[in-house]
Protein backbone atom coordinates (compact mmCIF):
# COMPACT_ATOMS: atom_id res chain seq x y z
CA UNK A 1 0.00 0.00 0.00
CA UNK A 2 2.41 2.20 -1.37
CA UNK A 3 1.59 6.17 -1.92
CA UNK A 4 3.97 8.62 -3.14
CA UNK A 5 3.86 12.30 -2.12
CA UNK A 6 5.57 15.31 -3.20
CA UNK A 7 6.95 17.74 -0.42
CA UNK A 8 5.72 21.36 -1.13
CA UNK A 9 9.24 22.73 -1.32
CA UNK A 10 9.60 23.48 -5.02
CA UNK A 11 10.54 27.32 -3.91
CA UNK A 12 14.03 26.02 -3.27
CA UNK A 13 15.12 25.10 -6.19
CA UNK A 14 16.07 21.67 -8.13
CA UNK A 15 15.09 18.88 -6.36
CA UNK A 16 12.76 21.16 -3.96
CA UNK A 17 10.01 18.86 -4.85
CA UNK A 18 11.02 15.48 -3.54
CA UNK A 19 8.43 12.72 -4.07
CA UNK A 20 8.87 10.00 -1.07
CA UNK A 21 7.40 7.01 -1.17
CA UNK A 22 5.15 6.69 1.96
CA UNK A 23 4.66 2.93 2.99
CA UNK A 24 1.38 1.88 5.20
CA UNK A 25 2.40 -1.51 5.02
CA UNK A 26 5.36 -4.20 4.94
CA UNK A 27 5.06 -5.76 1.78
CA UNK A 28 6.96 -9.40 1.91
CA UNK A 29 7.89 -11.17 -1.68
CA UNK A 30 6.68 -14.43 -0.41
CA UNK A 31 6.27 -15.20 -4.16
CA UNK A 32 9.46 -14.26 -5.15
CA UNK A 33 11.82 -16.32 -2.06
CA UNK A 34 10.97 -14.30 1.16
CA UNK A 35 9.19 -15.68 4.13
CA UNK A 36 6.92 -14.55 6.37
CA UNK A 37 7.82 -15.22 10.31
CA UNK A 38 5.21 -17.26 12.43
CA UNK A 39 2.98 -14.79 14.57
CA UNK A 40 5.71 -13.43 17.58
CA UNK A 41 9.04 -14.17 15.69
CA UNK A 42 10.85 -10.92 14.44
CA UNK A 43 11.80 -10.58 10.88
CA UNK A 44 13.93 -8.40 8.43
CA UNK A 45 12.90 -6.76 4.99
CA UNK A 46 15.01 -4.69 2.80
CA UNK A 47 13.52 -2.49 0.15
CA UNK A 48 15.85 -0.13 -2.37
CA UNK A 49 14.55 3.94 -1.61
CA UNK A 50 14.43 6.24 0.77
CA UNK A 51 10.75 4.86 2.47
CA UNK A 52 8.91 5.78 5.44
CA UNK A 53 6.32 4.23 7.79
CA UNK A 54 4.68 4.55 11.07
CA UNK A 55 6.45 2.68 13.68
CA UNK A 56 4.08 0.35 15.35
CA UNK A 57 1.09 -1.87 13.75
CA UNK A 58 0.51 -2.10 10.01
CA UNK A 59 -0.97 -4.41 7.92
CA UNK A 60 1.24 -7.54 6.36
CA UNK A 61 1.03 -7.89 2.60
CA UNK A 62 2.29 -11.00 1.03
CA UNK A 63 3.57 -10.90 -2.75
CA UNK A 64 0.50 -10.40 -4.50
CA UNK A 65 -0.11 -7.15 -1.99
CA UNK A 66 -2.64 -9.44 -0.05
CA UNK A 67 -3.36 -8.62 3.02
CA UNK A 68 -2.16 -11.90 5.40
CA UNK A 69 -2.36 -10.02 8.86
CA UNK A 70 -0.63 -7.54 10.91
CA UNK A 71 3.37 -6.43 11.76
CA UNK A 72 4.48 -4.14 14.31
CA UNK A 73 7.08 -2.30 12.81
CA UNK A 74 10.03 -2.39 15.38
CA UNK A 75 12.83 -0.14 13.98
CA UNK A 76 13.03 1.62 9.82
CA UNK A 77 17.35 2.02 9.35
CA UNK A 78 17.52 3.87 5.88
CA UNK A 79 21.21 4.11 4.82
CA UNK A 80 23.66 4.08 1.70
CA UNK A 81 24.21 0.67 0.71
CA UNK A 82 27.67 0.71 1.48
CA UNK A 83 26.96 2.25 4.83
CA UNK A 84 24.72 -0.10 5.82
CA UNK A 85 24.90 -2.11 8.71
CA UNK A 86 26.04 -5.61 7.67
CA UNK A 87 24.61 -7.64 9.94
CA UNK A 88 21.30 -6.21 9.00
CA UNK A 89 21.67 -7.51 5.41
CA UNK A 90 22.57 -10.67 6.59
CA UNK A 91 19.53 -10.79 8.32
CA UNK A 92 17.76 -10.08 5.47
CA UNK A 93 19.11 -13.49 3.77
CA UNK A 94 22.07 -11.60 1.88
CA UNK A 95 25.52 -13.01 2.64
CA UNK A 96 27.31 -9.97 1.05
CA UNK A 97 26.27 -5.88 0.11
CA UNK A 98 26.43 -6.94 -3.30
CA UNK A 99 23.81 -9.45 -3.51
CA UNK A 100 21.87 -6.66 -1.83
CA UNK A 101 22.28 -4.16 -3.85
CA UNK A 102 21.33 -6.72 -7.11
CA UNK A 103 18.11 -7.45 -5.47
CA UNK A 104 17.01 -3.75 -4.18
CA UNK A 105 17.96 -2.88 -7.90
CA UNK A 106 15.85 -5.74 -9.68
CA UNK A 107 12.80 -5.00 -6.79
CA UNK A 108 13.02 -1.36 -6.47
CA UNK A 109 14.88 -0.01 -8.82
CA UNK A 110 12.97 3.05 -9.86
CA UNK A 111 13.24 3.79 -5.72
CA UNK A 112 16.89 2.87 -5.46
CA UNK A 113 18.01 4.51 -8.62
CA UNK A 114 15.96 8.07 -7.21
CA UNK A 115 17.26 7.87 -3.86
CA UNK A 116 20.22 5.65 -3.98
CA UNK A 117 19.83 4.39 -0.75
CA UNK A 118 17.89 0.80 1.11
CA UNK A 119 16.00 0.56 4.12
CA UNK A 120 15.57 -2.22 6.00
CA UNK A 121 12.15 -2.63 8.21
CA UNK A 122 12.54 -4.95 11.67
CA UNK A 123 9.21 -5.78 12.09
CA UNK A 124 7.25 -8.55 14.46
CA UNK A 125 4.59 -10.33 13.23
CA UNK A 126 1.41 -10.23 15.77
CA UNK A 127 -1.49 -11.44 13.62
CA UNK A 128 -1.43 -14.26 10.94
CA UNK A 129 -4.86 -14.60 8.84
CA UNK A 130 -4.10 -17.95 7.88
CA UNK A 131 -2.63 -20.10 10.28
CA UNK A 132 0.24 -22.05 8.68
Amino acid sequence: MPSTVTAPYAFLGEGGDYKIEVNFAVRIYDNKGEKIPNVGEVGYSIKGGLRTNRVGVVPLLDGNKDEVGKVEVLKIVASKPHNMDMELIKLCGFKTIEHAIDYVQTEHGEEFSRDGVMTVFVYKVTELKLQR
